[in-house]
């Protein structure tokens, strides 16, 4: 136990290797350890936990010595070098080349470009293509009202999208769940098994044979400014020029972040729905308030539950001492759900206001693509409570991964209404 750490009063801890087994469990537990302490050292999670609103804000700010560089290696647990450098050797090279896993100025370079990439214009562009993605699976559900939700529909939204906006063949859509389940158990869990990790290593290995692939076809036959993929290969002798190092990382991050988060965000926002009627009826009366209420579903179902950083420096936080090199857990999750910043936040509350929203991550490390992600989740909610009357989850708990960072679940089964009344 690092010196200064302690434990808190009541001897209470969460071991964040165990969220598939809490389930929403987390959230209490998070909870209650967030009013007991505001720094806690896990012993059980072997990194400090930051609970609080203010200190996450604080954390996010990079007013505090707390990095980004090397964070997924610091994912690897008790695995040595060794063993590592002999089965995990992508994964050991290429996060570094992920702008969740880097600092300024590597960090500024990959934003400028991913900020322009997913604008707000190149936003709206992609719009008419995600309305008739979200109309297609409106008259999916009509057709079949009780299904499996996760992988029926959640995926099937932002994975056509992302492939649509990076100007991807529609044949790696069979790809993604793969991809993103290995990418997010891996790299986005405490303490991971190695077999977890060399099945990240696969996936790795088998996105960079496709997009180098992708990268040579571009540079051969460029498609114009319309396509992403073609223009930041084009930058090839400017400043700002991605190497193709920097050009697979980055399209292994867009991949599988791109539409996995949103995919989750989908499926855990329609079982929080599910059992609050009167939310169904707020969004369908108040279509003018969807961007509002899209937020508040976020923040309440927590699918943004937390994100690592690593100690570049010794420093004091609330009075304990936190050593280089040790890893800190700002739980976006409980933030989300502080008192402190929220009246009533165990509450889902459509009216609320969420412009303290830690959900998309404030300061520098604001997630590029939320204007993507909310567009999308606008688009998907005001369709399915002007075609459905309500929802139903069938499953007796809900089946959630081993993923910390961005939670989701393996399957959700549903049952929808049909609306009565004409729409």
């Amino acid at each position: 136990m690092p010196d200064g750490a302690g434990v808190a009063d009541s001897g209470f801890d969460v071991d964040l290797s165990r969220v598939a087994e809490l389930r929403n469990g987390l959230l209490r537990d998070i909870g209650q350890l967030r009013e007991l302490e505001a720094v806690h050292w896990s012993p059980a999670s072997r990194c400090w936990i930051v609970t609080r609103h203010a200190d996450i804000v604080d954390g996010f700010s990079g007013r505090l010595p707390l990095s980004n560089n090397k964070m997924a290696l610091s994912s690897f647990g008790d695995i040595p070098l060794e063993t590592a450098l002999q089965k995990l050797p992508n994964l050991l090279h290429y996060p570094k080349f992920w702008i969740t896993e880097t600092d300024p100025p590597i960090h500024t370079k990959l934003r400028k470009l991913l900020v322009k990439a997913f604008s707000r214009p190149v936003v709206e562009g992609i719009r008419p293509f995600a309305q008739a993605r979200v109309e297609y699976l409106m008259d999916k559900i009509a057709r079949n009202p009780e299904l499996e939700f996760n992988e029926e529909v959640a995926r099937q939204l932002p994975g056509t999208v992302i492939l649509k906006l990076l100007g991807l063949p529609d044949e790696l859509y069979g790809h993604l769940k793969e991809w993103a389940t290995a990418f997010t158990v891996a790299l986005a869990s405490r303490l991971p098994k190695l077999e977890w990790l060399e099945r990240a290593e696969r996936a790795m290995v088998e996105m960079n044979g496709i997009f180098r692939e992708e990268i040579a076809n571009r540079r051969a036959n460029p498609r114009g400014e319309a396509d992403f993929l073609s223009q930041i290969i084009s930058a090839d002798g400017h400043e700002d020029a991605l190497t193709e190092e920097e050009l697979l990382g980055t399209l292994q991050l867009i991949i599988v972040a791109g539409h996995d988060t949103t995919a989750n965000s989908m499926s855990l926002g329609v079982a929080a729905l599910a059992k609050h009627p009167q939310a169904w009826a707020h969004m369908r009366q108040n279509p003018d308030l969807m961007g509002q209420s899209i937020l508040e579903i976020m923040r309440y179902s927590a699918m943004s539950a937390a994100m690592p950083r690593l100690v570049s420096e010794d420093f004091s936080w609330h009075g304990k001492q936190l050593k280089r090199g040790e890893v800190v857990i700002l739980m976006i999750s409980s933030g989300n759900r502080d008192p402190r910043a929220y009246d009533d936040p165990e509450r889902l509350d459509l009216t609320r206001r969420n412009d303290q929203s830690l959900t998309f991550a404030p300061g520098l490390h604001h997630c590029v693509g939320h204007l993507l992600a909310r567009m999308q989740l606008g688009e998907f909610f005001s369709a399915l409570v002007n075609r459905f009357d309500g929802a139903a989850v069938l499953d007796d708990e809900l089946d959630f991964l081993p993923q910390l960072v961005f939670r989701g679940v393996g399957s959700l089964h549903m049952r929808f209404a049909p609306r009565k009344e004409p729409h």
